[in-house]
Parts: structure tokens; sequence; C-alpha cells
């Protein structure tokens, strides 16, 4: 039975779009979009990235750690410039998304990888002993599927380090 010109042309113009959708919509899906963010969270503080990490972190970003928003951003801005080579792994991933994808909540095991001065190795060392993982809580900040922002982290052990390292920096007058 010969196939027309018109069902030929349906068929081979629906056949790009019938792929798409089945390759398109699951990257669309909320889920992906905070473990994308979450993948460009840790590639910016790697990269050492200030405009990335500033585009990440939600305008509503609560004090974290001891810090508020800029104080965060300032903060690992310093110590990742205390590294002269850095990587940034997440280890044991967890991604919680809400039932009203709206906000979100991803546990993990950060293990910062590297080279650079005493700080940096602190950092590294800190990382390797920690057996908590951190928590980074997400919002939705448009209707978009992969607009999120980072409203909060926690992590206690990360908390006593950096207060520890807070001291001692003001100790030496730094």
């Amino acid at each position: 039975m010969p196939l027309s010109g018109r069902t030929v042309f349906i068929t081979l113009g629906a056949l790009p779009v019938l792929v798409a959708l089945l390759f398109g919509v699951p990257w669309l899906s909320p889920a992906r979009g905070v473990e994308r963010c979450f993948d460009h969270l840790l590639a910016a503080i790697a990269d050492n990235d200030a405009a990335t990490l500033e585009r990440l972190f939600g305008p509503d970003y609560a004090p974290s750690l001891g810090h508020d928003r800029a104080a965060t951003l300032r903060l690992a801005a310093e110590i990742r410039g205390q590294f002269a080579t850095c990587s940034v792994h997440r280890e044991e991933s967890e991604f919680i998304l809400d039932p009203s994808k709206q906000s979100a909540t991803t546990r993990a095991l950060i293990r910062f990888r590297g080279q650079g001065g005493p700080v940096a190795r602190a950092v590294v060392e800190v990382s390797a002993a920690t057996t908590k993982p951190a928590v980074f809580r997400w919002r939705r900040s448009s209707w978009k599927p992969w607009d999120w922002r980072l409203v909060g982290i926690e992590h206690p052990d990360a908390a006593r380090a950096l207060a520890r390292f807070e001291r001692q920096a003001t100790a030496l007058g730094l």
C-alpha cells in the first residue's frame, strides 16, 4: 500500500516532536531543576564564580551558619580565595521536593578537595571528617521549573568550624 506524500510528511514531522517531548519533559521537571541548581552552586564555589553564587542565593536567604546573605557570600569568597586549586563534590545526595513544587531540600555530604594555604587545608580536613550531611533549602522563584534560589543552609559541624575560624582570625588581627 503506497503512502501519500502528506502521510509521510506528517509522520516525519511528528517524529522529532515526539522525540523532543520524550527527552524534554523530564528535563523540565522541578526536581531536575533543583538538582541542576545544586550542581551549579557547587561548581560556582569550585570555580570561585561570585556572580553565579550571588544569582543562586535568593534575596530572602535566611541567616544560616551564623551569617546573613551578604556575609555568607563574602565568607565563601574569602575561603575559596585560600585555595590555589579547588573541587567540590557531593556524596550521598538526597533531594526532597515539597508537594507544592515551590520549595525543596537537598542533603549531601560536601567534600572539598584541593591545594592552598592553612585555611584551605583545614576546610579539606573538616569536610573529609564530617559524617553529617549539609542541608540546603531552596525556593522556586518563578513559574519556571529551573528557577530555584538558595534560601538557607544548615550544617552544625560547618557552623562550629566557621565560628572557630572567625575566633582565630580575630585573635590574629585578620
